[in-house]
């Protein structure tokens, strides 16, 4: 286990790949993928709003910016999984095995269980869906969202079940960091600190020169 509590998403980022690349276990997925991996790596960025991502990784500011609603957003796919349309219309209330007769969007339902009450440690998404997902070879990596009002903050904590640090961790904190700011807007309170808990953090083995290159 890996813990770190930090002011900005780009300094955790670079430690987390630190940490991984001195102390993870060489792991073999599914895949026949090569892997340094660290159980249970969990982070908390104390400044998401000011956070900027590294300069020059991978994808543009503008990019960000689209980054930032890719959860909010039903037609977005992120590595084959339409996270937005699984958070906003895919759970409900079922008619028969494959048709809901009400599809909850959870990005409401939290902001009105928030709105109802402050302390309510029900505010959660979820992501994963045993009756489909259990018999998928690609399933989502994010399997939830938990929301919390603290001294008129709101605390945002998302889990991973499996993280490209790499690859993935920086674009998916601005998934979160943008669905937890609409969140915090509707309900018109600051927006706290974002922890995300990787319960599988890995680097591919064909990212390790690209890491290796960053601390250069």
């Amino acid at each position: 286990m890996f813990t770190l509590e930090t002011d900005l998403a780009h300094d955790a980022w670079k430690s987390i790949l630190k940490q991984i690349m001195e102390y993870g276990e060489d792991v073999e997925d599914e895949r026949n993928l090569h892997t340094k991996e660290l159980l249970n790596v969990i982070v908390t960025i104390l400044d998401p709003i000011t956070s900027e991502p590294p300069e020059g990784y991978f994808s543009s500011p503008e990019r960000y910016k689209k980054i930032e609603k890719q959860l909010l957003e039903t037609e977005n796919h992120v590595d084959g999984i339409n996270y937005g349309k699984r958070i906003r219309e895919h759970f409900g209330f079922k008619l028969g095995s494959d048709i809901y007769s009400v599809k909850i969007d959870q990005v409401e339902s939290v902001v009105n269980r928030l709105r109802k009450c402050e302390t309510s440690r029900r505010a959660t998404i979820t992501v994963f869906d045993p009756s489909i997902d259990q018999y998928m070879d690609n399933i989502p990596s994010m399997i939830m969202v938990d929301f919390k009002i603290r001294k008129n903050r709101l605390y945002t904590t998302a889990v991973w079940r499996s993280h490209d640090i790499y690859g993935s961790w920086i674009q998916n904190f601005y998934g979160v960091k943008g669905l937890s700011k609409y969140i915090a807007d509707c309900l018109n309170i600051k927006l706290g600190p974002i922890t995300v808990h990787s319960v599988s953090a890995h680097i591919y083995k064909t990212n390790y020169n690209d890491v290796e290159n960053l601390f250069i």
